[in-house]
């Protein structure tokens, strides 16, 4: 689990309000977090946000929410005055051990412990608010997943269909870097030769050759270290985007249409997490299937074989001649 996603609704009787919101962090880090809070006259508002969305989908229905909210007088200053308590309540309690609880919650599949340190941040805000919680752990190869699928609106733009049209485009494989929402780098920030994560979503035509170098390429937590070869900005209608062309391995190339807003993984250590991670998979599986040995056994000439059956009659004789000696 590389990153955590919890997902909150809450409601005060007391303060007559609606909490909706989330935590998002990497794994025994701060969490950030985002929250809308309305009275319950307003509550229709939120009601079509359920725990249930991805994160995706949870986030875009808040922001919509939020947008909503806005548009009625006086309404949002609610919101803001509870983003800015429970950012006080996490210095307080100190965000980078409240991202290791959460961290540890979700490992442990304990739902139960999460509503109990949401219930105690919002202590002071409302008592007694009745809380639902519903969390995920997601490896950052996931997450870029997810990004992927919001970006498909952008591969619908005319110059970016003409530039996969291109010749020395249209048949590599499809890749898209691994995202770290909290720590990473843009691509602008990246330079030609560098190594960028990647996870590869369409092996196109050259899914045997992918195969043969990465067997697990099509694993949620399998990602490649691809150098990079080219960047090119691409003009869309909603801002720029670049097409980076890279290498994912000697003669075998990828593209990427990539956001100048993503944040890419550029943290080594996990590069060398990973590695070792991958290391270990193989060393397990290489265990698993022990090499059989081959048991070389000398062989035997004809003259041997004679020496041996002559040796064999005479003994077989000295045994029957004692016997009868002994009988008699």
């Amino acid at each position: 689990m590389d990153l955590y996603f919890v997902k909150v609704k809450a409601r005060s009787k007391g303060t007559a309000e609606e909490i909706v919101g989330y935590f998002f962090g990497k794994t025994n880090s701060s969490p950030d977090f985002d929250f809308l809070v309305v009275p319950l006259r307003y509550s229709e508002i939120t009601d079509h946000i359920t725990l249930e969305e991805n994160l995706n989908d949870f986030k875009e229905k808040l922001e919509k929410a939020k947008q909503e909210v806005k548009a009625i007088s006086g309404v949002y200053d609610v919101t803001l005055a509870f983003l800015a308590y429970l950012n006080n309540m996490l210095n307080r309690r100190g965000k980078i051990p409240l991202g290791i609880e959460f961290s540890t919650a979700i490992k442990e599949n304990d739902t139960e412990v999460l509503r109990v340190i949401i219930g105690d941040l919002l202590e002071e805000w409302s008592p007694k608010m009745e809380v639902f919680v519903k969390a995920q752990g997601m490896l950052l190869e996931e997450y870029s997943s997810y990004t992927f699928l919001e970006m498909q609106e952008d591969f619908a733009d005319e110059n970016v269909a003409k530039t996969y049209g291109r010749a020395d485009v249209a048949d590599l494989p499809e890749v898209f870097p691994v995202i770290d929402p909290i720590n990473g780098s843009t691509i602008t920030q990246f330079d030609i030769g560098d190594i960028m994560p990647v996870v590869i979503l369409n092996p196109g035509k050259y899914e045997k050759i992918l195969r043969e170098k990465f067997p697990d390429f099509d694993k949620d937590r399998f990602s490649v270290e691809a150098k990079i070869i080219s960047k090119e900005l691409i003009r869309v209608k909603g801002g720029n985007l670049y097409l980076v062309k890279v290498e994912l391995a000697e003669d075998l190339l990828a593209k990427s249409l990539i956001s100048p807003a993503l944040k890419i993984l550029s943290d080594e250590t996990y590069f060398i997490k990973k590695r070792r991670q991958q290391s270990t998979e193989r060393k397990e599986s290489s265990e698993k299937y022990p090499k059989t040995i081959k048991v070389e056994i000398p062989s035997t000439t004809g003259s041997e074989l004679l020496i041996s059956f002559m040796t064999t009659l005479l003994v077989t004789g000295a045994l029957l001649i004692i016997i009868y000696l002994f009988m008699k």
